[in-house]
């Protein structure tokens, strides 16, 4: 083979892999990191948000729903990616007034049981 055939075939292999990374990375930036805000069903727990209210702890896979302090519901289910973030980056717009981190908990013991 020719140089220029190897260095061709190097450049189209590279170019590949860099378009898989970049469509990986859109796929999870746009995907599920969070969770997501689901219709008011059954829920595992209910959660009242009040003013002061600066965290929450949930558990990943959990559904849960949340009154606001201006008395505005939704529910949210935890399975996303990431395990700690503000409430308000996932919410509908105007539910919350201030910062609530929530920290999702993973609970990987009983894998396989």
């Amino acid at each position: 083979m020719k140089k220029t055939q190897i260095l061709s075939a190097l450049t189209i292999s590279a170019a590949l892999g860099l378009a898989g990374i970049s469509t990986g990375a859109v796929a999870a930036t746009s995907g599920n990191l969070l969770g997501s805000v689901v219709a008011s069903a059954p829920a595992d727990r209910t959660v009242s948000l009040a003013g002061n209210t600066s965290k929450v702890f949930v558990n990943w896979g959990e559904t849960v729903n949340f009154v606001a302090a201006n008395g505005q519901k939704f529910a949210v289910k935890f399975d996303g990616a990431r395990n700690a973030f503000n409430l308000q980056d996932l919410v509908p717009a105007g539910a919350l007034s201030h910062p609530v981190n929530v920290y999702v908990q993973s609970d990987f013991t009983n894998l396989g049981s």
